[in-house]
């Protein structure tokens, strides 16, 4: 409960200073690099971490596209590599609305703990220095359970 009331109020905190950090459209040749992130898991009977330190980069290729890389501390603290593509070509004031296709390991119980491909839902929202990408893990039988995620990101160029 902690977990999730500190990843609500992080994301409360999270939209107005995005806002504050002057939101444009995205731009191509973008380099956004990010620490990790939070999340929050719709189980909360087990104990998940829900703090999923971690070190990421993000090149925007078009408006829309993104390349993404990175590994973290995932929920079951086993460390995750990933390398995916985001496509984003909806909009909602300054949100970019798509979703996420990429390669991930780091799960024992998926593909023993190697590599499968993995989407989600994602929103991002881009300021001129700072932004922030939510993503939505959906529950998948008794493989995966769902979760929200917030990743903070920081623009080196």
């Amino acid at each position: 409960m902690k977990t999730r009331c500190y990843l609500l109020l992080v994301s409360a905190a999270c939209v107005p200073w995005a806002a504050w950090a002057d939101a444009g459209p995205p731009d191509a040749g973008a380099l956004w690099v990010n620490l990790g992130g939070f999340s929050s898991h719709v189980n909360r009977d087990k104990d998940y971490n829900e703090n999923n330190v971690g070190m990421g980069v993000e090149y925007r290729l078009q408006p829309d596209v993104a390349l993404m890389a990175g590994a973290f501390n995932n929920s079951i603290r086993q460390t995750t590599t990933y390398a995916a593509v985001s496509w984003q070509p909806l909009s909602l004031g300054g949100w970019k609305l798509g979703a996420a296709l990429g390669v991930m390991n780091g799960y024992p119980g998926i593909a023993h703990g190697g590599a499968f491909l993995a989407a989600l839902p994602m929103a991002s929202y881009e300021g001129t220095r700072f932004g922030m990408n939510l993503g939505l893990i959906p529950s998948i039988n008794n493989k995966v359970d769902g979760a929200f995620v917030i990743q903070l990101k920081f623009r080196m160029r």
